[in-house]
């Protein structure tokens, strides 16, 4: 690589020329001198740090005063690649010295099978690298391939007072072009960057903060900033569209993806599009995601609406979805008056309508109230309310925009206030309370209404036999009527009706009276059930608890918000060559894909190593696969295990290999599950007993010696939760031997 230095050195720097450390003391980093300072702990000083250091803070970190720049280069296009540098500042190397840095990957020996220790290091050095498949044929192709990547790595620091850039070249034919350009500052003793990268992502945890603060959608810099997550190599495509006056157009887009050694097939590619206005005026923008080969119409991804001004200099984002500040006022949609917050722990509960099902909670101090969180009024969302009352509470009814500015909205909640009926502050609607409200209007003078405001059902600051008359309806409802659940949930299954039976019943049974009809688009809950009625569901919807169905005539009535039974794989380990018969019974969901095609079960001939020969059509295998949907199992997730995104794949490896997994088993167990895991803040993991076996049964012919049946279960969580550890059972095989695993992602 070659470097260009266009700058002003003071003569301090310039001693950094003058004496270069040796690359051998390298590991001791504080032996340096105090021009330039203790090189900090995060410095990459191998393949494997730069490699771990670009992918979690992309080409350029900032931090303790040090820029890094890190890219992966081709090593047979190192001398295609160089950089310049202007303004004032200092460059070293890491550790120090003048001059870029490349890392190679090194190369280990290929470990004897028969020395463990050496197979654990080569196994663990892998593990480092992202390559689970521990194969040693890797590395000898790496080192054979003349392109292999290497890490460049410069360090640089900006001296107080002055400002630096930092231009990356690439020759293109016979000419260097510039690729991406940094700028730093230090004007205040703190270097800061000042290019576009200072909020551009360009690594996967900068890419996932970014969309969970800015949205798929979002204006910087005057540019638009979209959010795409795309896998091109299923033959996805994105399609920008848009019409209006205005117009905008492609300026780059900056890629996430991880640096990977063994890229593999089948990944999306996670990256920013920056767009530039292009002419002024508002310009209507969507995007569509779709396969080019298909006949299938594009699905719209993204809506956005923008207004250009000023030549292209100024651009307001006035889409629907976009992050604003919200200034709310709560009004008594009865009384039309301002409702009461002050001191009341009031709290505003914002709930998105589809996956992924996420809530945000707003304390309400005012009214009106301003919330500067970034889209705290979404139109897609829904909202409830709550505050601290022994009388009832408010219900939101609806919400009106009343004003609107790009990044502010002025909104107007109509509430409804609901009595709860307990005139006498015991904490429970009951016939005592009628019994109150009666022997006051008789106007008995030993009968005092302490709770009044809880009976106040016409909302007029008035009791009187009207709101009697309401209050005897209300107890009919609540006492005569309602069958309370045997068993109330606290899992919170989200569910929706689908079929024709809307009714919400006060019993598990159509001879129970209808208590209201609902909505399909209402997405419910299950709060419980009871035994002996599994085509009933308790919940809530409209402010009143009842029952739904879950199937009419043997039709689904509704379906269960939650995710399908993913990937149960059966292995089979007969001690000799045996024809095996495998029947699979589904009691709490819907058999979906099987491979080889299930008929009434699986005809097999399996083999004491694993092998199966499929009887209907010749066909071998390495195992039997199977999936579900409108999975209706409680899963018991009472005990078990809440693990950091980051410690996925040691933790699988603990907990498989202690219940009984093979090394095969679980290395397919986990380059299955670990890319949806990895990637989540935490975990919550619980592994399945008789919940999974009994919802899906297998009967063996001949009948297995041992089998051990693994399902997983988990949430992803943004924070950390404590549960009861799970006690897991270790596998014994004996005999002929079956072992299946599987696994399902929970809401």
């Amino acid at each position: 690589m070659k470097k260009k230095t266009i700058a002003l050195f003071t003569t301090g720097i310039m001693l950094l020329s003058a004496a270069p450390a040796p690359m051998e003391a390298a590991a001791d980093k504080t032996a340096y001198d105090s021009v330039i300072g203790t090189l900090p702990d995060w410095t990459p000083m191998d393949f494997i740090s730069a490699m771990k250091l670009y992918n979690e803070h992309g080409k350029c970190f900032v931090s303790d005063g040090y820029i890094c720049m890190v890219r992966p280069v081709r090593s047979n296009r190192k001398d295609d690649i160089e950089f310049s540098i202007s303004g004032g500042a200092s460059e070293i190397n890491s550790p120090v010295c003048e001059g870029t840095k490349y890392y190679e990957l090194d190369i280990p020996e290929n470990p004897d099978p028969e020395d463990l220790e050496a197979s654990m290091a080569f196994e663990e050095y892998c593990d480092s690298l992202g390559l689970s498949s521990h194969n040693y044929s890797f590395f000898e192709n790496y080192a054979e391939n003349e392109s292999r990547y290497v890490f460049e790595v410069d360090m640089f620091r900006v001296p107080d007072g002055l400002d630096m850039t930092v231009t990356w070249h690439e020759k293109n034919g016979d000419k260097y072009e510039v690729t991406e350009v940094f700028t730093f500052e230090n004007h205040d003793g703190t270097t800061v960057e000042t290019d576009m990268y200072r909020w551009l992502p360009d690594c996967v945890p900068e890419y996932n903060s970014f969309v969970n603060e800015y949205g798929i959608i979002s204006v910087h810099d005057n540019y638009v900033a979209y959010w795409a997550d795309i896998n091109y190599t299923v033959g996805a495509s994105l399609k920008m569209e848009q019409s209006g006056e205005g117009a905008i157009e492609e300026f780059l887009e900056s890629d996430c993806s991880p640096f990977v050694l063994d890229p593999g097939t089948g990944r999306a590619t996670p990256s920013v599009i920056i767009y530039k206005p292009a002419a002024d005026g508002m310009a209507d923008v969507t995007w569509r995601i779709g396969r080019s080969f298909s006949d299938t119409e594009p699905k719209v991804s993204s809506e956005g609406k923008f207004e250009i001004k000023n030549n292209c200099t100024e651009i307001i984002d006035w889409s629907a979805n976009r992050k604003t500040s919200a200034v709310f006022t709560f009004i008594d949609a009865d009384t039309e008056e301002p409702v009461d917050v002050s001191g009341k722990g009031a709290e505003l509960t914002k709930s998105s309508r589809q996956a992924p099902y996420t809530s945000d909670m707003y304390y309400i101090s005012s009214n009106p109230c301003t919330i500067t969180l970034n889209n705290a009024y979404d139109p897609n969302c829904s909202y409830s309310f709550s505050m601290d009352s022994q009388a009832g509470r408010y219900d939101v009814e609806d919400m009106k925009v009343t004003a609107e500015e790009a990044d502010r909205r002025e909104v107007t909640v109509f509430m409804k206030w609901c009595p709860n009926g307990d005139l006498n502050g015991s904490g429970e609607f009951n016939i005592a309370d009628l019994v109150s409200l009666q022997n006051w209007l008789k106007g008995d003078a030993d009968t005092e209404l302490p709770n009044w405001l809880s009976a106040d059902f016409c909302h007029d600051n008035v009791i009187d036999v009207f709101d009697m008359i309401v209050m005897r309806r209300k107890l009919i409802e609540k006492l005569g009527i309602v069958v309370s659940p045997e068993y109330p949930s606290s899992r919170y299954t989200l569910l929706r009706i689908t079929g024709e039976d809307h009714n919400l019943y006060a019993g598990p049974g159509t001879e129970y009276m209808v208590l209201d009809t609902i909505d399909g688009s209402t997405l419910l809950h299950e709060l419980g059930f009871s035994e002996g009625v599994d085509d009933w569901v308790f919940t809530e919807a409209n402010g009143k608890q009842g029952w739904v169905r879950v199937n009419c005539d043997g039709k689904p009535n509704v379906i269960f918000m939650s995710p399908a039974i993913d990937k149960p794989v059966i292995y089979l380990y007969p001690e000799e060559e045996t024809d095996v018969h495998v029947e699979l019974t589904l009691t709490e969901s819907e058999l979906s894909t099987t491979y080889p095609r299930y008929n009434n079960g699986w005809d097999v001939t399996a083999y004491p190593d694993g092998r199966l020969l499929n009887k209907a059509d010749g066909t071998h295998h390495r195992y039997l696969f199977w999936d579900s949907v409108n999975s209706r199992t409680r899963f018991d997730l009472s005990k078990g295990f809440c693990v950091a995104g980051s410690d996925t794949e040691s933790f699988l490896r603990e907990k498989l290999t202690y219940m009984g997994l093979t090394e095969d088993e679980m290395n397919e167990f986990i380059v299955y599950w670990l890319p949806r895991m990895e990637h989540n803040r935490y975990n919550l993991i619980s592994f399945q007993g008789k919940a999974y076996t009994d919802s899906a049964r297998l009967d063996i012919t001949p009948s297995p010696d041992s089998i051990c049946r693994i399902f997983m279960t988990y949430i992803p969580l943004e924070n950390a939760v404590d549960i009861q550890p799970q006690q897991l059972e270790t596998f014994e095989r004996k005999g002929f031997t079956v072992v299946e695993w599987g696994g399902s992602q929970l809401s």
